[in-house]
């Protein structure tokens, strides 16, 4: 095989993660009104009821004293004095401390100081000018409309936002108001929210519409102009020492970098779609207002590696239930990840779910030999064989198993959960009804623990246990036959069945690859010639060689358990198959496949194909996914469809499903999925958000922009095997190196 792909060596990366901080951590009211870092990277937050400081955990409260005024801006000057404008007050800080307090006529708004160390106050109704070093100002210039944010750099050049009144440039040796109105300029709206001036003189503009950058003379930019440009509504602006610059939305906080924009929303990011405002630190971190408390994101320097453990302790501390199953953990409350409360329960898929699982630790152990890592595949293999032991039948493996002490025990298709006694003696019941997914859950699982951690006494385990399985599997015609003597609904491998029954056309090609690697594992593990007879036949008399040519039927990126399924059949038929015809025969399909899947940037699928294939598989999509993977799994609500950046293909509706995205969003902005589900619905779970945004009928309709109605609310924390089996998987075969 010529290898065409290069390795991509990776090395450390700012990973973002993030703290909600409300009441309950000692802000005086949940709704956030003001933010602030100071020089020290110290955080000040400006509320509806009053000034406080984050002091590690919590908040201390500044007495201002005004008691429990609404908090309207907060400024730090160079000297590092904290500026809060408190109503018609504005109080001076210094380390934590009230030092000075002056009353003005209205209501403050803003404060900067310029280039020149001239210092401004806006209020609702006046500019106020205080030259270097100055007491009183030396000039208050009324303000037309309500005055709502300031931008100055030096020589008096100043601009004023206001509230429906525009924007507002002071000209003139008389000074005076140069009015820039939304029906005679390039201004987008009149309701002007936040203002930045750069460095050549442009003033950059936050309206409720949208942004807009002005050149200080008659050149106008808006995000018709320029894609680089933002239009949602703005609420704030920070410019970080990068250039990089976040704006606080009525949506989430947008983050432009390089050119890109990237989205962190409702609710994995934000406790509430409404952030009021954004500040950053000089070490990175990120603190968005919002109505329902803080979020603080901050960066944290780390390795892929580093990651993938911290998947790992997750997964061992909150997501293993009896014997080693690893699946979601379903909790008490939204969010709340605790061992004391919550419990992992059972799916319909258990053995294929531990089994991914188990093969990610596999090429862990392959990779690190780290003792720990085997310890919990071993236990978790033990676990997955006990599937095939427990339904009394040789050879039939139960989905799930659960004990009579478990939440769920006894609930579901009654017809279809058996209870009977385990070998210790305690009442179980396993699920019947077994499906194809669950033998490729197992038979490579067994083949990655055979090859890269087993010793001998589990090798001849996993032979018996795999000869018990595909002997069940052939002497049933290709199918699983369940204790009512029954085959199961979808494990179907029978060759009759598959090639001229067209009730089987969608599975043809998928069943017929996985008994072929079916065999190939268990000509590889059991050494039965009679699998390699049985693979002959099937793959030329019945054709199943021809049929996993090309495999996969295109389905419109809608329909994707099978996928998962061919993607990890795939890797030990053609590891196992000696045959270089065969081989390639097998990659047609791989390649088909492959070319259909690219557009979702998965990191497994891409690191199969590359692995197996030697050909450029999209490295730098694997990395970029695997660094962009939240280190949360709570399977929060999460809102897109607002964004205009989102490109919609329509045609699902007319099959009677929801409309989804050409490709899908970036990892860190997209809901936790596993291989077999959608990545390019963009929505889950927050109907509520959607119906408040999208209730104005000018606006696009409902069935469009919120398509995505699933139930993530907070309540379930997933596995981390999304990233750890592709991570381990590509550096055991060498496609990254951390």
């Amino acid at each position: 095989m010529t290898q065409r792909h290069s390795t991509y060596r990776v090395g450390s990366f700012n990973q973002l993660t993030r703290r909600v901080l409300t009441t309950k951590n000692g802000l005086p009211s949940d709704s956030a009104t003001a933010i602030c870092f100071d020089k020290k990277g110290v955080l000040y937050v400006g509320t509806e009821k009053g000034l406080s400081r984050l002091d590690g955990d919590s908040f201390n409260k500044i007495d201002i004293g005004v008691k429990d005024c609404k908090i309207e801006m907060i400024y730090c000057r160079d000297d590092n004095h904290i500026f809060v404008g408190a109503g018609k007050n504005i109080v001076e800080i210094k380390d934590g401390k009230k030092i000075k307090s002056s009353a003005f006529p209205n209501k403050i708004t803003d404060m900067k100081v310029d280039e020149d160390g001239v210092t401004w106050i806006l209020t609702e109704r006046k500019l106020y000018r205080y030259p270097s070093g100055a007491e009183k100002a030396d000039i208050e210039v009324p303000v037309p409309g309500n005055g709502s944010c300031l931008a100055v750099y030096k020589d008096n050049k100043v601009y004023v936002g206001t509230a429906g009144g525009g924007l507002h440039a002071l000209v003139g040796k008389r000074w005076h108001w140069s009015e820039l109105m939304e029906d005679m300029t390039g201004l987008v709206s009149n309701n002007v929210t936040c203002l930045y001036l750069d460095k050549v003189g442009n003033v950059w503009v936050g309206t409720d519409k949208g942004v807009c950058v002005y050149d200080d003379r008659s050149y106008w930019l808006d995000s018709t102009k320029a894609e680089c440009l933002p239009s949602a509504s703005i609420t704030g602006m920070a410019v970080a020492d990068n250039g990089d610059i976040y704006y606080s939305t009525t949506t989430g906080l947008i983050h432009q970098h390089n050119g890109n924009f990237s989205y962190y929303g409702y609710k994995r990011w934000l406790p509430s779609p409404n952030a009021t405002a954004v500040a950053v630190a000089k070490n990175g971190n990120i603190c968005v207002a919002t109505d329902k408390g803080i979020s603080l994101i901050e960066s944290e320097t780390m390795t892929l590696e580093q990651k993938a453990k911290h998947y790992f302790e997750l997964a061992e501390t909150y997501n293993v239930r009896k014997d080693g199953y690893v699946i979601g953990r379903t909790l008490e409350h939204e969010g709340v990840v605790s061992t004391e409360e919550g419990y992992v329960g059972t799916t319909d898929n258990d053995g294929l779910w531990t089994g991914l699982y188990l093969a990610s630790l596999c090429f862990n152990y392959a990779c690190t030999k780290d003792e720990t890592v085997r310890a919990a595949a071993a236990r978790s293999l033990r676990a997955m064989i006990k599937l095939t032991t427990i339904t009394g039948k040789k050879g039939f493996v139960a989905r799930a198993i659960r004990y009579a002490d478990e939440p769920e025990y006894g609930t579901g298709a009654r017809h279809e959960w058996h209870v009977t006694k385990d070998e210790n003696g305690n009442e179980v019941e396993w699920l019947g009804e077994t499906s194809s997914d669950e033998m490729v859950g197992h038979f490579y699982s067994y083949s990655c623990y055979y090859d890269l951690v087993a010793n001998d006494e589990e090798k001849e385990l996993i032979s018996t246990t795999v000869k018990d399985i595909l002997d069940h599997i052939i002497e049933n015609n290709f199918r699983l036959v369940d204790v009512d003597g029954l085959p199961t609904t979808w494990a179907n491998w029978n060759p009759d069945m598959l090639n001229n029954d067209h009730k089987w056309i969608f599975e043809k090609g998928t069943n017929s690859l996985e008994m072929l690697s079916f065999l190939k594992i268990g000509e590889h593990i059991v050494g039965d010639p009679k699998y390699t007879d049985i693979f002959n036949t099937l793959a030329g008399q019945n054709h199943y060689a021809m049929n996993a040519m090309q495999y996969k039927i295109p389905d419109g990126h809608l329909l994707h358990i099978d996928d998962n399924l061919c993607f990890t059949v795939i890797y030990p038929l053609m590891k196992y198959t000696e045959d270089p015809f065969l081989r390639s025969t097998f990659a047609m399909g791989l390649a088909h496949h492959w070319r259909d899947e690219r557009v979702e940037r998965n990191p497994m699928f891409n690191a199969v194909y590359g692995a197996l294939t030697g050909e450029k598989c999209d490295l730098d999509e694997i990395v970029d996914e695997l660094v962009d993977y939240p280190m949360d799994m709570v399977m929060w609500p999460l809102y897109n469809s607002y964004r205009p950046d989102l490109k919609w293909n329509t045609e699902p509706v007319e099959l009677g499903m929801i409309p989804q995205l050409y490709e899908p969003v970036s990892a860190h902005e997209r809901r936790i999925t596993n291989n077999d589900s959608n990545r390019f619905v963009p929505d889950s779970g927050a109907e509520d958000v959607a119906k408040k945004l999208f209730e104005d009928p000018d606006k696009p309709s409902s069935t469009i922009m919120y398509p995505g109605t699933g139930d993530d609310k907070g309540m379930v924390l997933n596995v981390g095997t999304n990233f750890m089996h592709p991570y381990w998987f590509a550096r055991y075969h060498g496609l990254i190196e951390d």
